[in-house]
């Protein structure tokens, strides 16, 4: 392992954004505009930002706070629920390196005798989706069935692709390979998915060739997609990753 990649999660905390706009099941004519107040956090992997002291390493969350104040302020909503969803799902599509994202939506003086009304979200209670892929061309059926029982012990397998065979493309002189993708719902961050399914690949007996990184495996598993970014570095130069995309999450490349 290589222990320079290990993350240094750092918590950043909004706390108490007030914003004015309509909300309620009401006469939206009648009524004037209303305060919510915002708070919301994450982690991110703050390593390079901190070692480098340089914004482009950073989850720039002047620009997020930007994002969150032109999604809400003046605009019209039924439910501080939903408010507090548009919130938390601006904050999860903002980079993939976020994680344990927590939003606090208050609207003061809502209810009679009450000083505040408040939703909360918390990344606890949702799942995060991946598209990962599999292939071998070492025992490929057997290593392909051991490998999706152990990655169903991290995640629920929701759906997959058919097995397919593939010529082998950046080192030809193998055996083909047996490819899929499945899709799944986690609880585990982009790191700790991609830490779990390299220590899966170890246990399955895959020790990497230093001189050729393209040899023979018992088993290759890579995060193609998380949260709908798009993760894997070989989408354009594998063709059969794109069309599991196509097959699993269509809507990623049509955006």
């Amino acid at each position: 392992m290589n222990f320079e990649a290990i993350p240094k999660l750092s918590i950043i905390n909004v706390e108490k954004l007030r914003l004015r706009c309509y909300i309620g099941f009401i006469d939206w004519e009648k009524v004037n505009l209303q305060d919510v107040v915002i708070s919301y956090s994450f982690k991110y992997n703050a390593r390079l930002a901190s070692q480098n002291d340089d914004v482009a390493f950073a989850v720039n969350y002047k620009s997020l706070n930007k994002q969150i104040i032109a999604l809400i302020e003046n605009k019209k909503f039924n439910l501080i629920e939903h408010v507090a969803e548009l919130i938390f799902d601006s904050i999860k599509s903002f980079s993939p390196e976020i994680q344990d994202v927590e939003v606090k939506v208050e609207k003061p003086y809502a209810l009679r005798f009450a000083d505040n009304v408040l939703v909360k979200i918390s990344s606890n209670d949702r799942y995060n989706t991946a598209m990962i892929t599999l292939g071998s061309n070492i025992n490929a059926d057997e290593n392909f069935n051991k490998a999706l029982t152990l990655i169903q012990q991290i995640g629920y397998i929701v759906q997959r692709t058919k097995f397919i065979t593939t010529k082998a493309l950046k080192f030809e002189q193998q055996p083909d390979f047996l490819n899929a993708a499945i899709l799944i719902m986690t609880k585990k961050s982009l790191f700790e998915l991609n830490l779990e399914l390299k220590q899966i690949e170890t246990i399955l007996g895959r020790i990497k060739d230093k001189e050729n990184k393209n040899a023979p495996r018992e088993i290759d598993i890579d995060i193609t997609t998380f949260n709908n970014f798009i993760i894997d570095k070989d989408i354009n130069e594998l063709p059969f990753l794109q069309d599991f995309i196509k097959e699993l999450q269509p809507n990623i490349l049509a955006d």
